[in-house]
């Protein structure tokens, strides 16, 4: 294989490398709802959950974090849902139960981390061959 190749071929893959660093999991949790408002049991009903962020207090223009679920926690990445890096967003969550939906939860203020350089190391080993 010629050399040129050979050394693209190592910048790609330093490239993929570094790009899978930088997709890290972020993970929301929240407590389970067991209780309608009136605080009778839900029992056997199931209950499922949709989290959303805005970048206003109020809650107001919310981007949907990822699809309904049962789970009481949601992995997200920050690029892949466009979160402004830098700066604070707010995060709440909605159960539903037989397609009654409940109120928004108290927002959670969350800030969003920089965007960190993710620099590959130095190549080593070198020799003449």
């Amino acid at each position: 294989m010629p050399r040129k190749v050979i050394i693209i071929l190592f910048a790609f893959l330093l490239a993929v490398a570094a790009t899978a660093v930088t997709a890290q999991a972020e993970t929301l949790s929240w407590n389970a709802v067991t209780t309608y408002t009136d605080g009778t049991s839900i029992g056997g009903a199931t209950v499922t959950y949709r989290a959303y962020w805005s970048t206003n207090s109020n809650l107001t223009n919310l981007d949907t974090l990822g699809s309904s679920t049962t789970s009481t926690s949601r992995s997200f990445s920050v690029d892949n849902e466009n979160m402004p890096r830098g700066s604070v967003i707010y995060i709440t969550v909605r159960a539903t139960v037989n397609g009654t939906d409940s109120a928004l939860a108290s927002p959670l203020s969350w800030n969003v981390p920089a965007a960190t350089a993710n620099v590959p190391s130095a190549p080593t080993n070198l020799r003449m061959n």
